[in-house]
């Protein structure tokens, strides 16, 4: 495979959020009463605001809250006193590092909004330069729609076959295969069902493994399906 362009997510992916998120969930709903179904975070991981908000609108008890749970979430997603690079998922900077020398586009493509993005990236000791952003606000269909990934790659000008999609989410392993995008899984707090696993292609256990996979690419060589790093 040829790759020209690497497509992230953000949370959970180039930064460690989703272990905050899920700290402060089970924090509000030991307060409100509420019992949490076992595949919660599964659910709502990587899904768009409108789709997450229906879905906790549908467990008993959780209706009333919401207004004060999205609330506290804003305020844990502007950390302005956060300490540089604390937040920044092993191999992160490694992995920048490398495309920008071997001159990668970069997108950004999240479920989150384009300003939590931004927020998060100025978490980071040393700017991530990137070649496009898509926040959720930007499509009007979320995860596993493959519509915010082909926005990402017709915004840097690079065709499906050609990019690599990054993940951490069931729904966006989804929507990358589903944009004919090679798709590599990074495993966070989330664990892949059978539904997920049919649709991995690479797997990797942090960022600076991705180098390899790209090296691969760069030599020519035809990579295995599957195959874990």
């Amino acid at each position: 495979m040829e790759i020209q362009a690497v497509l992230f997510d953000c949370d959970g992916l180039m930064f460690e959020t989703e272990i905050v998120s899920q700290l402060m969930w089970k924090n509000l709903m030991d307060r409100y009463g509420v019992k949490l179904p076992p595949d919660f975070f599964l659910k709502i991981t990587g899904a768009s605001r409108n789709d997450s908000d229906a879905y906790m609108r549908s467990i008993p008890g959780l209706e009333e809250h919401l207004p004060e749970i999205y609330q506290r979430r804003f305020d844990l997603s502007f950390w302005g006193h956060i300490q540089k690079d604390c937040l920044n998922k092993k191999g992160l900077l490694e992995l920048v590092s490398y495309l920008e020398t071997h001159k990668y586009q970069i997108a950004i493509c999240s479920s989150s909004s384009e300003d939590y993005v931004k927020a998060l990236l100025s978490t980071v000791s040393k700017p991530i330069s990137y070649d496009a952003l898509i926040g959720g606000n930007q499509v009007s269909h979320a995860k596993p729609d493959p519509e915010i990934f082909l926005k990402g790659a017709a915004a840097v000008s690079v065709s499906p076959e050609h990019c690599l999609v990054l993940e951490d989410s069931k729904q966006g392993i989804l929507a990358a295969m589903r944009a004919g995008m090679h798709r590599c899984f990074i495993p966070d707090t989330i664990v892949p069902d059978e539904e997920m696993k049919e649709a991995m292609e690479f797997q990797c256990s942090d960022l600076s493994q991705v180098i390899d996979l790209l090296k691969q690419s760069r030599q020519g060589n035809c990579l295995p399906q599957e195959r874990t790093i």
